[in-house]
Parts: structure tokens; C-alpha cells; sequence
């Protein structure tokens, strides 16, 4: 529970954390920025491309010059500069190496483009872990739901057992099978009711304190993560679905129950 809390928390600031690799598009000699312009704007449309960045040969140079002293005496010497004029392309989280691959070779046909640049090898072993990544977390999510769902089985039947002596006599009396499995399906609804407290209780203690730990994580990188409780209709969402699961389970459960009893003494 405190783990998807934590997960859709921090959902937000990893979309808008980017950890895609940059290429760099190389112009060609003498292109108008006129020309640089259309390039920008038939590079923006392309499906993976979230931000482009102009870089003229002469800022590139003045930003290499600001780097060291030495820096600034050897390009002094330089006669010419020899950098070219370049576009620097930013890509979405969540691209994946083809696509980025897609993308440059479709670059590289465009008007005005001498080399499109991208070290794709750094990232394709970060998404091959990535991959690797979700696969167990999924793996691991599924495994705690099924225990999780046995756990909740085991206290339906603890809370609402089925007494053979007590179904027989509600017969006699003329009861139905419904009037039989009400107590037992209204004990699992509240057993599951109860357990979903349980559930969001220690989930609420377990994200104080992570907040609490995140916020410290942050101010030592001078940035601010916190995390969100979800919003109340979440959280209402999450007890009535746990209710629907008692039901469903505290009634199945009755009417296999009644059924094996009805098999073994047919009133």
C-alpha cells in the first residue's frame, strides 16, 4: 500500500525528469537563421521530440572560453572558429532507443543537416535495466496481492464460519439460502472493511515518515520532494472496493459452504 502511495507521489516529478539522451544536430555551413527556424519547427513535430536549443559556433566558442584560462589562450590562437552551428534536441521520458534511432535517421534526410549526434549506448543498458526493473516490480506487486488476498481469505473464514447446526435450523425454521448466508457475508464485508483500515493506517504512518525522510534527502541536493496522500475519492475508492471483495468472497465462500451441506443432508 505504502509503496503504490509512493509510487503515484512521485509520478509527477519523474515526468518532468528526463533522463533521455540529447542529440545534436550539426547545420551546415552558411544556414540562414531563417533556415535554422524551419528546422526547428519540422524537428518539434516529430513525435518523440520534446524541446530543441539553438547553439550558434560563436556561443558554443565563448562558452568553452569561460571553462579555464587555458581554455580561453588556446582558442586566442585560433584564426577561424572551428565549431559548427548546431541544434540540440531534448527527448521525452520514456522514448526508447529505436525510436531515438528512428527519429535521428529521419533528421539526418532533412534540408540543411550535415550530422545528427546521439551516444545511444549508456542508454540502451539503463533501459534494458529499466525493462528489467518494472518486470520484477510487477512480478513482486503481483506476488504481495495474491498473499495479501490469501491473508484476507483466511480472515473471512476466522470471522464468519458457517455452523452446519445453525444453517439447519434456520432451514427448519423456513429460512432461505439468503436469509443462511446473510451474518456470514455481512462478517466477511466488515472483516474486509477492517482490514482496509488496518491497511491505510499503517500506510499513513509509513508515508510520514518517508516524507519526512524524503524532505531531509532533498534539502541536502537543494530541492524540495514530497510526497501526496491520495485525495479523499482515492481513498474511498480503495475501501469500497476491499468492501466488494468481502462480499464476493464472504459469498462465494456461504454458498459452497450450504452447498456441501446440502449435498450431505438434502432438506
Amino acid at each position: 500500500m505504502l509503496g503504490a502511495i509512493a509510487i503515484w507521489s512521485l509520478r509527477p516529478l519523474v515526468e518532468h525528469t528526463s533522463v533521455a539522451p540529447e542529440a545534436t544536430v550539426v547545420l551546415a555551413s552558411g544556414a540562414s537563421i531563417a533556415e535554422v527556424d524551419a528546422l526547428r519547427s519540422g524537428v518539434s513535430l516529430l513525435p518523440i521530440v520534446t524541446a530543441t536549443r539553438y547553439v550558434s559556433r560563436d556561443a558554443a566558442l565563448a562558452q568553452i572560453a569561460t571553462r579555464t584560462p587555458a581554455d580561453r589562450e588556446a582558442i586566442g590562437q585560433l584564426a577561424a572558429n572551428p565549431l559548427p552551428d548546431v541544434v540540440v534536441l531534448s527527448f521525452g521520458t520514456g522514448a526508447s532507443p529505436e525510436a531515438i534511432e528512428s527519429t535521428a535517421a529521419a533528421i539526418r534526410k532533412m534540408a540543411r543537416v550535415d550530422a545528427v549526434e546521439v551516444d545511444l549506448g549508456w542508454y540502451r543498458k539503463l533501459w534494458a535495466l529499466a525493462r528489467i526493473g518494472v518486470t520484477g516490480s510487477l512480478a513482486v506487486a503481483g506476488a504481495l496481492l495474491v498473499h495479501a488476498a490469501g491473508w484476507l481469505m483466511v480472515a473471512v473464514a476466522i470471522s464468519s464460519p458457517i455452523d452446519a447446526r445453525r444453517a439447519q435450523l434456520l432451514w427448519l425454521l423456513g429460512a432461505d439460502d439468503r436469509a443462511v448466508r446473510r451474518a456470514p457475508v455481512t462478517a466477511s464485508a466488515l472483516t474486509s472493511l477492517a482490514a482496509a483500515a488496518i491497511a491505510l493506517l499503517s500506510a499513513r504512518a509509513g508515508w510520514q515518515w518517508l516524507d519526512r525522510e524524503l524532505l531531509s534527502l532533498g534539502r541536502l541536493y537543494g530541492g524540495a520532494v514530497r510526497l501526496m496522500w491520495p485525495p479523499p475519492l482515492w481513498l474511498a475508492g480503495f475501501a469500497l472496493a476491499a468492501l466488494v471483495a468481502g462480499v464476493v468472497i464472504g459469498s462465494v465462500r456461504a454458498r459452497l459452504r450450504l452447498r456441501g451441506l446440502r449435498n450431505v443432508n438434502p432438506w
